[in-house]
């Protein structure tokens, strides 16, 4: 949810559910009689490493640009063989150095630092092979551990991992609102702050990819614009990361809460039928169009009830992406 906290920091309380063998037999089935999917996205809220089925889902689905999302905390072995010759990117989260990992994980840094190591060697070893696997860090900011950053860095170049994307806190608790370092205009000290580790990065080879830290007027959903939808471990089919779970977040200090929006289930519908419903593809042309209020910067924010929660906006869309801090750049995903 890219809330750097503690398990305990987190808003939802929906029960754990892992995707069944069945369902996803459906789900396999129909993604390899498509003609149009091409690649796959293997995270989301959630750790996806921790399922029975991930290595089995690599092996089914390798012919596609597959992505895989993960703490790296537990990959045992045999995974990262199915690592090495299935996935396409593999991104891993650091949200913090060491004091501030175990903080956030209650795990040590080394160990992820560790599978790093093995997978980079691993690389080397099956050189031969036709492996496409490049290897990604994903850090969360904010004031708890912006002053890693430039350790960060110096550590991705050390482990020889090329690319580092930087995403915003998105606080689910009012302690974490106060750790926001975005701000609406003129954010002067994230700029030079940015600037520099931009530079910085450029000479360590590492890629830098950077959300946006004060608001600008474009608005993009990258779900939308890469024809792409989120399937959760219960079949559920929604438009993206945000709106697959209910839980309560914080907009530049609002509270509002999130609720889930499924515009179908896996378990009655085919991924087709639920893809041409013509509730789903209003919604993708209103979002793609930008045909939606923004709430963010709305000189009415403060009196309306409609910022509360994502049902509706007032052009009557729903579910509502008014106040999308994602569609803004605040917060990337891989």
């Amino acid at each position: 949810m890219n809330d750097s906290s503690s398990l305990k920091d987190k808003s939802w309380n929906e029960e754990h559910v892992d995707l069944s063998p069945e369902l996803y037999r459906k789900i396999s089935n129909e993604i390899k009689q498509s003609t149009t999917i091409d690649s796959i996205v293997l995270g989301g809220i959630g750790e996806p490493t921790c399922s029975n089925l991930i290595e089995t889902v690599i092996k089914d689905h390798s012919n596609l640009h597959l992505t895989l999302t993960t703490n790296g905390i537990t990959l045992s072995d045999s995974l990262k063989e199915h690592i090495i010759n299935g996935i396409n990117i593999l991104i891993i989260s650091i949200d913090g150095l060491y004091d501030n990992f175990a903080k956030i994980r209650g795990t040590n840094l080394e160990g992820v630092l560790e599978n790093i190591r093995q997978l980079n060697q691993l690389k080397k070893e099956y050189n031969h092979k036709d492996n496409s696997l490049t290897i990604g860090i994903q850090f969360v900011m904010s004031k708890d551990n912006i002053s890693d950053l430039f350790e960060l860095i110096d550590l991705a170049s050390d482990l020889q991992v090329n690319r580092l994307i930087l995403s915003n806190l998105l606080p689910q608790t009012q302690e974490n609102a106060s750790k926001i370092l975005y701000q609406k205009y003129n954010n002067h000290e994230m700029r030079q702050l940015i600037n520099k580790a931009s530079n910085y990065a450029l000479r360590k080879g590492i890629t830098l990819t950077i959300p946006n830290y004060e608001l600008k007027t474009e608005r993009r959903c990258d779900f939308i614009e890469n024809n792409s939808m989120v399937i959760t471990a219960s079949g559920d089919v929604t438009p993206c990361y945000r709106l697959s779970h209910s839980y309560q977040e914080y907009v530049f200090g609002r509270k509002k809460r999130v609720d889930k929006y499924s515009f179908g289930n896996l378990n009655q519908q085919s991924l087709k039928e639920i893809w041409e419903n013509s509730n789903y593809v209003n919604f993708r042309n209103t979002v793609f169009s930008n045909r939606y209020p923004s709430c963010i910067d709305c000189d009415y924010v403060d009196g309306c009830d409609l910022v509360n929660d994502t049902t509706t906006d007032c052009y009557a869309g729903t579910p509502s992406c008014a106040d999308c801090l994602w569609a803004r750049k605040f917060t990337l995903c891989p």
